[in-house]
């Protein structure tokens, strides 16, 4: 058999060992639920470094990331990860963009930029950075962060008051029954009618108490920023959910920044930050910021200032460390 020169080995990319080539590590975006999580993932999308792996991966996580989020959803670190789970998830990310290339995904996201305005339908394949969004990473980012080194992660924090009326909409639209575990590390444990056995009690679940909504944001906003703040400050982004309504363009350039992305994409990044979403992921129609004004009755306001008032010190701690981080300035 003739071998050929390098040269010509090249052109036709016969060598016997592929081009050893550094990944990007990827992108973790949480925060609550109904705090802007989709279409911030959704939003950078539209970037071509940046491609979103499925939705939320909740059952992925479960069955090969060594996180279980389906049903009981606990708190995870470093101590729980392996290199078996990394390995998994690794490549599930790599078989994803991989098939993220063909002519059929390729035909999906054009119907998707359609729709939406967001998204993209073309993207730089060799410096691609996976982004994956889901609200029950929140207390898992030492876990995440152990199976991904260097990973980024990007932490949103909506107002209580909004979070929670848009949270009661969504999980009255989905008909489950979420409850709240009396570890404090815990996220949302779901069930239904059908489900886990002995029926967890309802003075702890959603919709007989409407109490654990705001006591699930400070519980798990407060893990959340206690754990994102452990990484190097280069690999974590704490963004308001009101300035990245209302100061779109200011917050995306932060996200750009932070994310160090290539520069032949600036002008591109210009048009990303001007451009508006015809949808936008919202139970009901309104101003996202104050529409909680109308839809919370009198008894559920009282009951989030109540759970403030219990958890004065924790609710300051929180709304004071984002307020400071989220001017944060990126390098």
């Amino acid at each position: 058999m003739v071998k050929l020169n390098d040269t010509l080995r090249d052109l036709f990319r016969t060598h016997g060992e592929p081009e050893a080539k550094m990944l990007n590590p990827p992108l973790f975006i949480t925060g609550c639920m109904r705090s802007g999580t989709t279409y911030l993932v959704n939003k950078l999308a539209s970037h071509p470094q940046l491609f979103k792996i499925g939705a939320e991966l909740n059952q992925v996580w479960t069955d090969i990331g060594g996180a279980p989020i389906k049903g009981h959803c606990p708190h995870l670190t470093e101590e729980d990860a392996s290199p078996f789970y990394t390995y998994q998830m690794t490549n599930y990310f790599s078989n994803y963009i991989n098939e993220g290339k063909s002519f059929k995904r390729h035909l999906m996201r054009m119907a998707k930029k359609s729709e939406t305005n967001l998204f993209r339908v073309k993207y730089d394949w060799d410096n691609i950075i996976p982004m994956n969004k889901s609200p029950h990473l929140m207390n898992k980012t030492r876990y995440v962060n152990a199976l991904f080194p260097g990973a980024k992660f990007i932490l949103i924090v909506r107002d209580i008051y909004a979070q929670s009326a848009s949270l009661k909409f969504h999980f009255k639209k989905n008909r489950k029954i979420k409850c709240i575990t009396d570890d404090p590390y815990d996220c949302w444990s779901i069930t239904n009618k059908t489900g886990l056995k002995p029926m967890p009690d309802s003075k702890k679940c959603f919709p007989e108490n409407f109490s654990v909504i705001p006591k699930m944001w400070m519980r798990l906003n407060k893990v959340a920023l206690e754990e994102i703040q452990l990484l190097e400050p280069r690999q974590y982004l704490v963004l308001k959910y009101e300035d990245l309504i209302l100061n779109q363009e200011k917050e995306l350039a932060r996200i750009f920044n932070f994310l160090g992305l290539k520069d032949k994409y600036g002008d591109l990044e210009e048009q990303i930050k001007e451009s508006a979403a015809k949808k936008l992921n919202t139970s009901t129609k309104g101003n996202p910021i104050n529409k909680w004004k109308t839809q919370l009755s009198k008894n559920e306001i009282q009951s989030i200032k109540n759970e403030i008032l219990k958890e004065d010190r924790v609710y300051s701690q929180i709304t004071q460390k984002v307020s400071e981080l989220a001017l944060k300035k990126v390098n």
